[in-house]
């Protein structure tokens, strides 16, 4: 009898292949909440982050024959889910601006009247550090989300990221670098 917990990711995968639903399960078990809380730094919404990776689990059950043994898992499941956070933030973008046009030729030229609770509310409904995160460039903030919240290593983050070690701990000085100066200008060190 197999015990799953003490088989590798790569053991897994392979037993997986072979049929083996439990291994998926036990894969499941060791990456899920992981792989929810990094696609939520993408998406910022609990359930948003919840249908990605549902997307997610999909795309590795289809390409799972696709997965080579000699790779290490970890990197290869987190870049997918990387991929799948980045493809939902270009397709919401693109739908939030067909939706704004859409609206724009609804109501022709009339502005939206907003109250001052709006204005507050838009202010304080993101913490100001998660805007510093947010205002980083998608190389810079996929690096420091990696190391900073899931604790990786700098070469696997070089691995899911296909950049070297070197340039995976460049951009990490940079992301603080640039986090440092954002909190600052906002005084909030």
């Amino acid at each position: 009898m197999i015990n799953h917990k003490l088989s590798s990711d790569e053991e897994l995968v392979v037993l997986y292949k072979n049929g083996d639903e439990r291994a998926f399960e036990e894969l499941y078990e060791r990456y899920a909440r992981r792989l929810k809380r990094l696609i939520y730094y993408y998406v910022g919404d609990s359930e948003t982050a919840d249908d990605v990776f549902h997307d997610v689990c999909m795309r590795v059950i289809k390409h799972v024959d696709k997965f080579r043994t000699n790779m290490t898992f970890s990197s290869w499941i987190y870049q997918i889910t990387v991929n799948c956070s980045k493809n939902f933030l270009k397709k919401k973008s693109k739908n939030e601006r067909l939706l704004e046009k859409e609206k724009f030729r609804i109501r022709g030229d009339k502005r939206e009247i907003r109250t001052p609770e709006d204005e507050i509310v838009d202010e304080f409904d993101v913490e100001i550090f998660n805007k510093a995160v947010d205002s980083l460039k998608d190389r810079f903030r996929d690096v420091f989300i990696l190391r900073f919240d899931h604790r990786l290593k700098y070469v696997e983050i070089a691995d899911i990221l296909k950049c070297s070690e070197r340039t995976a701990k460049w951009r990490m000085k940079k992301s603080i670098d640039k986090i440092t100066q954002f909190l600052k200008e906002n005084k909030a060190l």
